[in-house]
């Protein structure tokens, strides 16, 4: 007896080993956790660069010039004090010298920086020549008050002293008077302190020890100017070609303007906003902890906008994947992890590209550029995957949304987290819309007909 026999060939899934939804969302979501492990070295990549940049920046500061910082003029007289000693049980009267350091009543400051940027291989450096006009004003010295007698000065030894912070950086000679004397100065350093700078010995009239103090210098330096405010009305009027300044320091400027040609600023610091006297015995303190002045930023920072960038790769990975996992379920149409791999690996490459095109172009362009490339590349490849060009157009439209939802995350530095959190609830509540009717138990991947939704 022949017996009938139907053998019956299973249906293929749509997956070959993932016979679920929700053990294809499994997969998805290692493939790109393992994406990030080549994706931080792309922050290692930048890491490295910077400090490539940091060498060229160094080497050019250090021949051209260094952050410059001012601390003057001001003025040391040297006086004896009588002081009473014991020597073989005997007492003895001695002159011990010593010295006493005035600040000026007022000091005004005028300053012309020309900035400009100096080229190391493909890293900028900016750099300025800085013209200064000093005018300062000394009041006569109270020796009641200091309590030393007028014969203990040595009033032809006094000096007159502008602490500078890198000497290479004066350019020219300056040219400063006293009254109406010209001045011949000399280069200075502390013995055991780094105060170093510009002096010249001067006579004091025992008299009338007021006098003026008048002159112009050219400091040339790199980034940053400050000036330390000796006076006790200590004004400062700053100017420059430069059209991102940073203004630094204890004190913001009292006015500015800023236009694509330049700035113009100007302080004002009385004695009451510092937290230091007119006179000091035995040395001069640091005071450059209440200098202030500006920082000449390049706004061309490529590094740390790619830095910024890079650490939203987890972000960008997340909602491509998303999106093609929502696409293979209304267009029926399988995707292979290995090709969720390869689309993972091109989003990830796109960094590389990004930061190797911002080194030469800028970040903006080269933002605009490898985010073209990236999404071009996985719009052709997606053609082959998704039945047809519309799809393709789909897939290309949403990844363009998406980079550029983070291209304005990276530019609006203030409002970054507010962008993003409304970018990502947007994005969550638009996968809970679409999904919605998805059941993810089913032994097979669901499909979608867009009339379901």
């Amino acid at each position: 007896m022949e017996q009938n026999s139907k053998i019956t060939t299973p249906k293929p899934t749509s997956l070959g080993f993932a016979k679920s939804g929700s053990i294809k969302l499994l997969i998805i979501g290692a493939i790109a956790l393992v994406l990030l492990i080549p994706q931080s070295f792309t922050l290692d990549l930048i890491e490295e660069r910077q400090l490539r940049m940091i060498e060229a920046e160094e080497d050019i500061r250090g021949k051209w010039s260094r952050e410059q910082t001012l601390t003057g003029p001001y003025l040391k007289v040297p006086y004896f004090e009588l002081k009473e000693i014991v020597e073989k049980g005997e007492k003895k009267i001695i002159k011990e010298q010593r010295n006493k350091y005035f600040l000026p009543e007022t000091l005004n400051l005028r300053g012309n920086i020309d900035a400009q940027l100096l080229h190391r291989g493909i890293f900028d450096v900016v750099v300025y020549t800085n013209d200064i006009a000093f005018d300062a004003k000394f009041d006569s010295m109270d020796l009641q008050k200091m309590n030393i007698l007028p014969e203990n000065i040595l009033w032809n030894q006094a000096e007159l002293l502008i602490g500078i912070s890198d000497l290479r950086g004066i350019s020219g000679s300056p040219t400063f008077k006293q009254n109406s004397n010209s001045l011949v100065m000399e280069p200075f350093a502390e013995n055991n302190s780094e105060t170093k700078g510009l002096l010249s010995k001067i006579t004091l009239d025992p008299g009338n020890s007021s006098f003026s103090f008048t002159g112009n210098m050219v400091l040339k330096g790199s980034k940053d100017f400050s000036i330390v405010p000796l006076g006790k009305t200590t004004h400062l009027d700053l100017s420059g070609n430069w059209s991102s300044p940073s203004f630094q320091g204890e004190f913001l400027p009292d006015s500015r303007s800023i236009t694509a040609d330049g700035f113009q600023s100007n302080w004002q610091v009385l004695h009451f906003n510092r937290p230091f006297g007119q006179v000091f015995d035995g040395y001069l303190p640091n005071l450059s902890t209440s200098a202030f002045g500006l920082s000449l930023v390049n706004p061309v920072d490529q590094y740390q906008q790619s830095t910024r960038t890079s650490k939203y790769a987890i972000l960008i990975i997340a909602l491509s994947f998303l999106a093609l996992f929502l696409m293979e379920l209304f267009t029926k149409s399988p995707i292979h992890p290995v090709q969720y791999t390869l689309i993972g690996f091109a989003l990830v490459l796109y960094y590389t590209l990004l930061i190797a095109l911002s080194e030469h172009l800028g970040f903006t362009f080269a933002y605009g550029i490898a985010s073209l490339a990236t999404v071009t590349l996985l719009g052709l490849y997606s053609r082959s995957i998704f039945p047809t060009w519309k799809e393709t157009g789909l897939f290309g439209s949403v990844l363009s949304i998406f980079y550029l939802f983070i291209f304005i995350i990276v530019k609006q530095q203030d409002f970054a987290l507010l962008i993003g959190s409304i970018g990502l609830f947007i994005s969550l509540a638009v996968t809970m819309f679409v999904s919605r009717k998805i059941n993810f138990s089913q032994q097979e991947i669901p499909s979608l007909h867009p009339s379901q939704l």
